[in-house]
């Protein structure tokens, strides 16, 4: 066997330059390795050699520490302070700046959506205010109605019992004739005194724009929902436009969800005073009759917002209005409706109390359910109601365009932004939620 050597002696000139045994490698330091062939056996020269490197092992781990800190604070350790420092290499799990950016499409409609989320906010920075103080005789007036109503209940009770009550509920005040949809003009007469004194004095409603709908043939009106756990707002735009149309009465029509038939006596007392169950189907037939019809695109998710979120519209569906516009030749005119979404300020909602009664949801307000049916009276806010200018669909895109799917997704955003925009108007507008 071959022998090897390691020349452990010190340099005696670190500029002179030592020949080195055969095998024997010199190192930057001084000290002198071996680069062996590996062998099945290991010298005391390979073990002795080993130490060095390891030290030197140490020494660049410890530096690329150094550098990688260094790097942090903008400059490597080994890099003088006056010169740049290249910028590290991009990890292999990260996407470049350039791909990040092309990943990103501009998104102008979701820009226009922010800043109108930010118009609202300033707007609704303005509350306080007083409740208008000649309440007392309208109110007794409207407390008569109410209790001859019951007066009514009480004697077909007392004569017949449940059954015979339950019917004279049905019955009152009913004409000879109602229409298909069981619209009841002399119950219309009969509720007219209570909706009257929710209209002028308990939340003084003010119109603007009335003039835009037309006194005759088809319409549709597209208005922001609200109105908690009745439907106020519908009633009360019809009510507006039948008594304070500067032109004279004009009948609407307002369309109601349908989770309002599973509320007992609600359905058919909305439907008797007017109201007609949402579907495209009936839509339709009214308007074929020149009727005028209110519709309210956010279906029950509009009644349902929490506080925080009121006067913010939701999603419109699928555009259901629009197709009815177009497929019709109605008008559309759009409307906004300020001060309805705070009578009934929803704070929380129990589902599973929801899915029991078979409703969409059960609000749950600073005052309801605590304080029995107390907390159903809706909050003396001051409304406003503002009437856009009317907006001819068919004769813009043609009667068949509602066959074009993207169009009709884009008009009714559109409708949802213009609308959006007048109830920002309206707030600012407004000088609190209970005096305007």
């Amino acid at each position: 066997m071959p022998r090897r050597v390691v020349d452990l002696r010190p340099n005696p000139d670190a500029n002179a330059a030592v020949p080195a045994a055969p095998g024997v490698t010199r190192a930057d330091d001084g000290e002198s390795t071996l680069h062996a062939p590996a062998g099945p056996e290991v010298g005391e020269s390979e073990r002795m050699s080993e130490a060095p490197r390891r030290t030197r092992r140490r020494s660049a781990v410890k530096a690329a520490a150094v550098s990688a800190a260094s790097r942090l604070e903008g400059r490597s350790a080994a890099t003088p302070a006056d010169q740049p420092v290249a910028a590290p290499l991009p990890r292999s799990d990260e996407t470049p700046a350039p791909a990040r950016a092309r990943k990103r499409r501009p998104d102008p409609f979701g820009e226009r959506l922010r800043t109108l989320e930010r118009e609202i906010d300033e707007a609704l920075a303005r509350v306080g205010g007083t409740v208008d103080g000649g309440l007392t005789t309208a109110a007794r007036g409207a407390a008569d109605e109410l209790l001859a109503f019951y007066a009514d209940l009480v004697r077909a009770f007392v004569s017949g019992g449940v059954g015979e009550a339950f019917i004279r509920l049905r019955m009152i005040g009913t004409a000879e004739r109602v229409d298909d949809f069981g619209y009841d003009p002399g119950f219309y007469a009969r509720i007219a005194p209570v909706l009257r004194f929710l209209y002028e004095r308990w939340w003084r409603i003010e119109i603007s724009g009335a003039d835009n709908v037309p006194l005759s043939g088809r319409v549709l009106l597209v208005a922001n929902h609200s109105g908690g756990f009745f439907p106020y707002d519908g009633l009360m735009i019809a009510h507006a436009l039948r008594e304070h149309h500067p032109g004279g009465g004009r009948e609407v029509r307002p369309l109601i969800e349908d989770f309002s038939y599973h509320v007992p006596f609600l359905g058919p007392l909305m439907a008797r005073a007017g109201a007609v169950r949402a579907s495209a189907e009936n839509a339709e037939r009214l308007l074929v009759r020149e009727q005028a019809l209110a519709v309210f695109p956010e279906g029950a998710k509009g009644i349902g917002k929490y506080y925080r979120e009121r006067y913010r519209l939701q999603r419109f569906g699928r555009g259901g209005f629009v197709t009815l516009a177009m497929r019709t030749a109605a008008p559309l005119v759009p409307v906004a409706v300020i001060g309805g979404e705070e009578i009934h300020p929803v704070v929380a909602k129990w589902q599973w109390l929801a899915r029991v009664l078979n409703l969409p949801y059960f609000p749950v307000t600073p005052i309801f359910p605590w304080f029995g049916l107390l907390g159903l009276v809706p909050l003396p806010t001051k409304w406003r109601i503002v009437f856009g200018a009317p907006i001819d669909l068919a004769a813009q895109h043609g009667a068949r365009a509602y066959a074009d799917d993207l169009l009709v997704n884009r008009l009714k955003e559109q409708v949802r932004e213009r609308i959006q925009r007048m109830l920002i108007e309206g707030l600012r507008a407004r000088d609190s939620v209970f005096s305007g």
